[in-house]
């Protein structure tokens, strides 16, 4: 955005950046300035403050401060005296304001005679009418002589008023989610957070930045935190309100604590003033008026709320009861503006009314929301709507919600079978940060085990089961959990979760190359389930689905999906969302699993559900039809958000595209460090199955670029006897394409042609276009070893056509270096590699430094750096590491 506005000020000699407060215009006016002053050309910043808006010409006093003897030297002494007067160094009468804007434009024309001079205006919103005056008449008239920019808010003046018909406007956008994420990051904050931070904020940049500041002085919150946002930006949100007349604040309080924020409801409950308020609470930025009254950043609604007194909500909620026009809303704003123990029963029915009807209409949150309010009384009756409240959350994906639920039980010690059944709500709304609430599920099961309630304590251990293999991977523990789920679901007569357990056991089995594993899938899908999609990951047919895809069966898994739509709940659209973008990318179909991969993510966001496997699924669709940066932002983020979540097998996914799409993108030493942490992970997890990360014939293509071909040849061996045990035919045939590449480097073309033909028939058949791609360019590039440029040319215009067709990058691959990569220097850049190959051989920073010609300091910068990416602590640790590598290496 610097450079859009530098290359208009050079073009059109005058731009207004424009936004809302809080959008970082003062941010671009700063970067603007001092890229201008790096040329040595001038720069004058006029600005003002709400405490100067009365006070006459308060920003030219910036001007006339810093003007140049010899400028003011040149204008006449009318002029002089009129800069004395608004510097305050004689008194006397105000100038008439003809000479001052005189005096301005002649000073600005004096000025850039002699240099290129920027005037740039800050903060006009608090400018007096005087000073707007003064500057728009001499910033009119002044260009060609020097160079105007102006910040300016949407409801403060207008840029032709200030810098004439012909300025260009440039409006500042808000921060896209990836942004979000990149600001919150630097603090330390999880991206679960960081998500739910750019939709409380609506991407403002000012609001993400305070938040996430303020969420880092108080200590990083847990990845599942939802305490409130707004305290950590009471100061700008009271800036942003600041000025504002108590009819614009009582109108933004209805339309915060609006059950219906139509904009016919705030008008009935406003009254008369009501139209009028909310265009100046519209032009401050803080609501948008379309049909209904919505805050863009929602976290201005939470500090509306936080800053209004008791009695201003009391009496808020009673006149919106009264201008309420379904009864439900009505009901709600009567019981709002009631504690909890003064609740009467008859409301706490209507409530309670109010709530089955919501969760009848497919509106959980609404439901929950009705269910927490009915049953805040301490009341034993009122405990099961508590329970359902919790459901309902649940089935909505608001874990914050089940939450407060769960709190309300605990804190009116409820009966155990009740708490059991809301502990189970939270583990569910937790999805795939299942793990991090581990110790609720065990105490579900033990507030099960003791009520005896068989269904509970079998729902209670497929939790566990479920969130164990995530966090661990195939743990004996995790597989003695899915057993005793399906012996305590046969004891309760609960055949959908017996069999939802049964098909865990299969997920688990089949990860640990067990090869019955598809049969005991077929004796959950035999034992039947509802119709419609299930209401746990492990239902059968989702099971299904994912081993259609495991052995690449793409027709028979889309096949399936469908049979499964639609899907009401939020976390089921999560799961048929993510799954149709990996059978859209396998099928080579990009466009479309992009289009499926964005609304995967914004309602991941909508939801603040885990972003670990939406990311992935957004790498997979950049794969297939999008960039290879891209993929490698989404693979990097889902990395980072799996590992936060304690999700390692999502992690081991994230790694994987990541490392693949380093190879593809050259960086040879990134992708063999991605790569071998994958490998390490899915052996620490007890993956044996090879289809369920599919990095073997990448980690084999990375050695071999790296130049370490006996490893490759090893690392296709192993996979290829586990993946012939069990019939992977996908696996195999990279392991063919991995393979080709080492033999056609020892010389051996027969085999290696043969290899690449098998690999193209059976990817052909499997219907994985790009697959059949990348098998062309590999072919391409053994057919330019073996010196047949025209053949190589051949082949990689075909392999362009293929890639050209389904939209997806290129995905040529990765020449090898000549040399072996050691594995410990796998992701440093050149530079680091160099230092730390020179630390090994003993030389001390200053050696090292006049080796390289470089600073002592830019040497300890690169250590640091070193010691982080490779989890060391000193130069005796990366010693160690090196040895350790070479003795590795011999073995």
């Amino acid at each position: 955005m610097v450079d859009q506005v530098c290359g208009q000020l050079r073009q059109a000699g005058a731009v207004a950046v424009v936004g809302p407060t809080g959008f970082g215009k003062s941010a671009v006016l700063d970067a603007v300035c001092t890229v201008w002053q790096s040329s040595g050309d001038p720069v004058v910043r006029l600005s003002s403050a709400p405490a100067d808006a009365h006070l006459p010409y308060v920003p030219l006093v910036d001007l006339f401060t810093v003007c140049p003897v010899d400028v003011r030297g040149e204008l006449p002494d009318v002029q002089r005296s009129t800069i004395d007067w608004v510097l305050r160094r004689v008194t006397g009468p105000e100038p008439d304001p003809a000479i001052l804007r005189v005096t301005v434009l002649s000073c600005l024309r004096a000025w850039g005679r002699r240099a290129r001079l920027l005037l740039a205006a800050d903060d006009m919103h608090w400018w007096g009418p005087d000073s707007l005056d003064v500057f728009g008449f001499a910033a009119r008239r002044s260009r060609g002589s020097v160079s105007l920019l102006a910040a300016l808010r949407p409801d403060g003046p207008l840029p032709h008023d200030v810098l004439g018909g012909d300025a260009v406007e440039i409006a500042v956008p808000t921060l896209s989610p990836q942004e979000s994420a990149a600001v919150v990051r630097s603090f330390g904050i999880p991206l679960r957070t960081a998500a739910r931070i750019h939709t409380a904020t609506g991407g403002n940049p000012r609001l993400v930045s305070d938040i996430a500041a303020g969420l880092a002085r108080s200590g990083a919150p847990a990845v599942l935190d939802a305490q409130p946002l707004a305290p950590y930006a009471r100061k700008a949100l009271r800036a942003w309100q600041a000025g504002l007349a108590a009819p614009v604040h009582r109108v933004l309080l209805l339309a915060a604590l609006a059950a219906d924020p139509s904009l016919d409801a705030v008008r009935r409950a406003a009254g008369p003033s009501a139209d009028a308020a909310l265009a100046d609470a519209e032009a401050a930025g803080l609501i948008r008026v379309t049909g209904t009254v919505v805050f863009p950043a929602p976290v201005v609604r939470e500090a509306v709320l936080a800053e209004a007194g008791g009695l201003a909500v009391r009496q808020a909620h009673l006149a919106l009861a009264a201008a309420a026009s379904e009864a439900g809303d009505r009901i709600w704003h009567e019981a709002s503006a009631l504690s909890p123990a003064r609740l009467p029963a008859g409301l706490v029915t209507s409530l309670a009314d109010a709530a089955t009807a919501a969760r009848e209409s497919g509106d959980h949150t609404r439901a929950a929301e009705f269910g927490l309010l009915a049953g805040g009384r301490a009341d034993d009756a009122r405990h099961d709507l508590l329970v359902a409240a919790a459901l309902d959350a649940e089935s909505a994906g608001r874990f914050d919600l089940a939450r407060t639920a769960l709190d309300e039980l605990d804190r009116n010690r409820a009966a155990p079978t009740a708490r059991a059944r809301a502990r189970l709500a939270v583990v569910d709304a937790a999805g795939r940060g299942a793990a991090l609430v581990e110790h609720v599920a065990a105490r579900a099961l033990a507030e099960a085990t003791a009520a005896g309630e068989p269904a509970l304590i079998s729902a209670a251990h497929l939790r566990l089961a479920r969130g164990l293999r995530w966090h661990r991977g195939c743990h004996a523990q995790a597989l003695a959990h899915a057993r005793s789920a399906e012996e305590w679901a046969e004891r309760a007569g609960d055949a959908v979760t017996r069999a939802s357990a049964v098909a865990l056991t299969a997920r688990i089995e089949q990860s640990r190359g067990t090869p019955d594993h598809a049969a005991v899938l077929q004796s959950a899908l035999a034992a039947g389930t509802p119709a419609g999609i299930g209401p746990v990951p492990e239902e059968p047919r989702r099971v299904a689905v994912g081993f259609a895809l495991l052995d690449d069966r793409l027709d028979e898994a889309g096949r399936l999906l469908d049979e499964l739509r639609p899907a009401d709940r939020p976390a089921d659209r999560l799961w048929l969302l993510g799954s149709a973008v990996q059978i859209h990318a396998h099928r080579g179909e990009g466009s479309l699993a992009c289009q499926e991969a964005h609304r995967l993510l914004a309602l991941t966001r909508d939801l603040g559900a885990s972003p670990g496997p939406p990311w992935y699924a957004a790498a997979t669709a950049e794969l297939a039809g999008g960039t290879l940066q891209q993929a490698l932002t989404y693979a990097e983020l889902g990395s980072t958000a799996s590992q936060e979540d304690a999700d390692s097998v999502c992690t081991a996914h994230c790694l994987h595209l990541s490392g693949m799409t380093r190879l593809l993108l050259r960086d040879v030493g990134g992708a063999l460090a991605d790569l071998l942490r994958v490998r390490d992970l899915v052996q620490g997890l007890g993956i044996v199955d090879p289809a369920e990360v599919r990095y073997d014939a990448d980690l084999a293509e990375a050695l071999f670029a790296a130049g370490d071909i006996p490893a490759a040849m090893r690392t296709v061996a192993d996979a290829r006897r586990r993946a012939e045990e069990l019939g992977r035919r996908g696996v195999l045939a990279s392991l063919d394409r991995a393979e080709a590449l080492c033999h056609a480097a020892a010389g051996e073309f027969g085999p290696a042609e043969e290899l690449l033909k098998r690999a193209m028939r059976t990817f052909e058949r499997l219907g994985h276009p790009l697959q059949c791609g990348r098998v062309l360019l590999t072919h391409s590039s053994v057919e330019q070893r073996r010196r047949r440029p025209a053949r190589a040319r051949e082949l990689r215009a075909t392999a362009d056509g293929v890639f050209r067709r389904a939209g997806a990058p290129l995905w040529a691959p990765a020449r090898p270096d000549g040399a072996r990569v050691p594995v410990w220097l796998a992701g440093l850049t050149d530079a680091e590699r160099r230092v730390a190959e020179l630390v090994t051989e003993g030389r001390g920073n200053r050696d090292i430094a006049a080796a390289l010609y470089v600073s002592v300091k830019t040497v300890e910068a690169a250590l640091t750096r070193i010691y982080r990416k490779l989890d060391v602590r000193s130069r005796v640790h990366l010693m160690a590491l090196v040895q350790k590598d070479g003795h590795h290496a011999c073995r």
